[in-house]
């Protein structure tokens, strides 16, 4: 065992990094090293070693497989080990195996001496395997590292190293799976640190000028696979080609070169590892068609600028797929000297370094996709998730994560600059396309400058969609140092042309506070950090779509970088062209507090989106703190435009909407454009406190207000107001609501200045509180006078009692009912009316009313028999005999069968009494 210092034995390496960075960075690591490479004697294994140089030769060939086994296999620094194929002339792989317990270094170069096909490498040690920093690679094939316990094959041949006391089985199928043993071994890659000497502000870029530590050449697979695996300072590279990382014990892996790599063992029986990236480490699959990275474990840490990526420059990118049961950490950096920004996951089309653009002719094609499944997503200090491109017809990648839990956490220190983001970018080029970004979990954290988002930072393009599903939270808060918000983002930067990408948010609760945000903006021009002007983008905002259960946006803040207001908003920018999107929200309750911000705006050249939200229970209530600026901004759900173009309009839906406490619900154009109307549909609407329900228009038309409503409830100077300024005519008011009440100087008025007032209409069945007046009072007024122009119209039709029309006293005296009575029959004295309960009504009112009842005179008559009468006498007519319809009970109580078609009418009393006989 001997210690070799890097830097003596590896002067030619510094050489090289001497010429590439000018002499400013020195390698600090020495690296201990040691050995041998002897063979076990079980596959007829030939060593021959001249100093620290190994030639291995013979072993076993079956077909086109050759079998070697070590008893140990390390390669000292600056040393080789070379699988010379002379007398083996046709194999194109190689397995070879350690079986002496004892860890392999690898510090120098394992090549393949073959002059016919390319032959690939299986080393596979169950105790573990660590390439130092001069550790590399010369495989005219794919290369495997391994501490698997055993291959597999298809015939069901396997080739162990655990087992080396019997002879083993060799075959000439193919491999088919590596069997990971219980006490399997970790694999460790050590590369040399990077450090600045002297110019500290070229850090960042730096990392570029380290060679890969170990790398196959092009479409050929690179694979570590052991219980854990960490990767420090070093670089691993397969251009074109397939990465595949896996720490895991206990568990058999499929080999499938169609398919790409399986797990075949339950997740459940299996005990997985860690794979950690750290101190600038890379792993890399670039190339002209990009590579495929796959890794699995237990959990995935990147840190210290560490990155995994693979770039395509024509074809379709193969994608990055990452699977682990617990966790992935994306760290970032928090050394901004010596670590690169933009550390992270990434697949990228063309020559890009995070936001820069390297030079190089534009590349066409397709980035790869991005799929992660994990317990928890943890993304800090600037780190990235993304798909990007810098090419001409080309698109980014899909971007897919699911998880339990997803946090974006921002930077850690006062110095981080970008935003810790997962996205796709457009950075430059022509008809550009952006893949996907869906983000589906359980929850989901977007704190101090956390981001997901879609955007097209140069050239011209079309952003894609961005799909959030969090079954139970999502919750957006805080900035980064320098005063980039969270937010759920979707935009056209300046300088662009385009499309924006469209939002979608499913969650349960959506929590936006402390300047979090959720918006899709064409960005308006800007003075970038160079003092270059950029115009405003030109084209569409994408839509924004959200549905919840319970949604809250409050504490606004101004976004350090666009220097607008954040919340919920689609917008078009100041010095932009194109129009906004329109922002779509569901949810059974709403609520929009301490000056919270749900926006519609245009403040370039084109049309603003309409704002819908169909909510069970909408609150908009209080005011913000002062902002940076000074202002106070009042709670908010708007649609405004600041230019000649049209602005949106407010359509609410709700069961109970409440604006209180100088709450605002508003349309308004203050630039000579058209104002949209506001519409609300609710069961009952209180403003209280001053809330309102605004419309403002300067110069243009519209701006209307419609309510319907069952009750509208407005106190303590809360307002309906369609007011316009200079030239502008009033907005109209119409109001349908049964009961309306307005008290303690409440007021509706459709007022304008030099143009015509509004009209107003209210369709009610009881109004209180409010009066039509001329001119506003201190009382609670209904108004629609223009200041120097004619007056509108006031129509109130109140169905009801009008209670302004007063009530009518009784008289004090009671009037002598004695006089209210009628004579009886002028004839008769003692009348009197008996209820006999025969028949008509039932006797007792409590029970029921009967249809079948029929109503019978039982009054006794015989008093009427002697007393003379006046008898109308008709003119005999010739008896006919008909049939008997009906009956009744003559004087004596017998029945009596008569014809309706025969009558004698006698009329005993004419004063009072009539009997008819049939």
């Amino acid at each position: 065992m001997m210690r070799i210092n890097y830097k003596e034995s590896n002067l030619w390496f510094q050489l090289l990094l001497t010429a590439l960075t000018t002499g400013l960075f020195t390698s600090t690591l020495s690296l201990p090293t040691l050995a041998q490479v002897t063979s076990d004697n079980t596959t007829n294994t030939t060593v021959n070693a001249i100093g620290d140089d190994f030639s291995i030769l013979n072993g076993i060939d079956k077909g086109n497989n050759l079998f070697h086994s070590f008893s140990n296999f390390s390669v000292p620094t600056g040393g080789k080990a070379t699988f010379d194929l002379t007398n083996t002339p046709n194999i194109t792989t190689i397995f070879s195996r350690v079986t002496g317990g004892n860890v392999s270094q690898i510090d120098g170069l394992i090549r393949t001496l073959s002059s016919n096909n390319p032959v690939s490498l299986f080393l596979m040690n169950p105790n573990g395997i660590v390439f130092g920093p001069n550790a590399s690679l010369n495989i005219g094939g794919s290369f495997v590292g391994t501490t698997a316990s055993s291959i597999k094959f298809s015939d069901g041949t396997e080739f162990s190293a655990t087992n080396s006391a019997a002879l083993p089985l060799l075959t000439m199928s193919v491999p088919v799976g590596l069997q990971m043993g219980s006490n399997a071994g970790a694999i460790q890659v050590q590369g040399s640190p990077i450090q600045v000497q002297g110019l500290p502000e070229l850090g960042f870029g730096l990392f570029f000028v380290r060679l890969p530590t170990l790398s196959v050449i092009p479409n050929q697979t690179l694979a570590l696979v052991g219980s854990q695996i960490d990767i420090d300072s070093a670089s691993i590279s397969a251009p074109d080609g397939h990465i595949e990382l896996w720490a895991l014990q206990s568990g058999e892996i499929a080999l499938d070169k169609e398919t790409g790599w399986q797990l075949t063992s339950s997740p459940n029986t299996v005990n997985g590892g860690t794979i950690t990236l750290q101190q600038t480490s890379f792993v890399t699959a670039d190339g002209s068609n990009g590579g495929a990275i796959n890794i699995w474990g237990r959990g995935l840490t990147l840190k210290d600028g560490s990155n995994i990526g693979a770039k395509t420059f024509a074809g379709q990118g193969k994608g990055i797929t990452i699977h682990t049961t617990e966790f992935i950490d994306l760290l970032g950096t928090i050394d901004f000297v010596n670590q690169p920004l933009f550390a992270g996951i990434s697949t990228s089309v063309g020559n890009s370094l995070g936001l820069f653009v390297l030079p190089g002719p534009p590349a066409t094609g397709q980035a790869g996709n991005i799929t992660i499944e994990t317990g928890r997503l943890k993304m800090t200090n600037g780190a990235w998730l993304v798909s990007s491109t810098s090419g001409n017809n080309s698109r980014t990648g899909d971007i897919t994560i699911h998880a339990t839990d997803v946090d974006l956490l921002g930077y850690e220190t006062l110095f981080g600059a970008s935003a810790t983001s997962i996205g796709n970018l457009l950075l430059s080029g022509s008809n550009n396309q952006s893949g996907q970004v869906t983000v589906d979990a359980q929850r989901i954290h977007l704190f101090n400058g956390g981001r997901i988002s879609s955007s097209v930072l140069g050239g011209n393009g079309r952003g894609g969609e961005v799909t959030i599903r969090a079954t139970e939270s999502l919750e957006i808060q805080g900035a980064n140092p320098v005063g980039i918000f969270s937010a759920v983002l979707a935009s056209l930067e300046s300088g662009t042309t385009g499309q924006g990408g469209r939002i979608s948010i499913d969650t349960g609760n959506l929590i936006l506070s402390n300047g979090g945000g959720i918006t899709s903006e064409v960005v308006g021009s800007q003075v970038n950090f160079l003092g270059l002007f950029i115009p405003g983008a030109n084209g569409t905002a994408g839509d924004i779509e959200i549905r919840a259960k319970d949604i809250q946006v409050s504490e606004p803040m101004i976004d350090g970088y666009s220097q607008t207001i954040t919340g919920i908003k689609a917008s078009l920018g100041n010095g932009s062209t194109g129009s906004g999107g329109n922002l779509n929200l569901t949810a059974d309750n709403l609520r929009v507090f301490n000056g919270g911000q749900i926006t519609s705006s245009a403040d370039g050249n084109g049309a603003a989106g309409n704002v819908n939200l169909q909510v069970n229970n909408i609150t908009v209530e209080g005011m913000s703190k002062p902002l940076t600026d000074g202002r106070i901004l009042p709670s908010t759900i708007t649609a405004a435009s600041t230019t000649t173009s049209d602005a949106g309009s407010v359509n609410l839906v709700a069961n109970r909407l409440n604006v209180l406490n100088h709450g605002q619900i508003s349309v308004s154009n203050t630039g000579g454009g058209n104002s949209g109307n506001l519409i609300v549909n609710a069961n009952r609407i209180k403003l209280e406190q001053g809330g309102s329900l605004l419309s403002e228009v300067s110069v243009g038309d519209r701006g209307n207000i419609s309510l319907a409503a069952d009750v509208l409830l407005m106190r303590s100077g809360s307002k309906i107001n369609t007011n316009a300024t200079g030239t502008a005519t009033g907005g109209n008011i119409s109001i349908h609501a049964p009961i309306i009440i307005g008290l303690e100087n409440s007021d509706i008025t459709a007022n304008a200045i030099e143009g015509a007032g509004g009209n107003i209409d209210i369709q009610t069945q009881g109004l209180f509180g409010l009066k039509f007046r001329p001119q506003a009072t201190s009382e609670s007024d209904i108004t629609a006078s223009s200041q120097f122009g004619v007056s509108g119209t006031v129509q109130i039709n109140n169905f009801g009692v009008d209670p302004n029309s007063g009530l009518i006293e009784l008289p004090g005296n009671v009037t002598d009912s004695s006089q209210q009575i009628a004579t009886g029959c002028s004839a008769n004295t003692g009348s009197s009316f008996v209820a006999t309960g025969r028949g008509g009504i039932p006797q007792n009112p409590t029970q029921d009313m009967r249809s079948d009842r029929t109503w019978s005179d039982i009054r006794d008559i015989s008093a009427f028999q002697n007393t003379p009468s006046i008898q109308a006498q008709i003119p005999a007519q010739p008896q006919i005999p008909v049939q008997a319809t009906s009956w009744h009970r003559n004087a004596q109580g017998k029945v009596e069968l008569v014809s309706t078609l025969s009558s004698t009418l006698h009329l005993s009393q004419l004063t009072c009494t009539a009997i008819v006989e049939n």
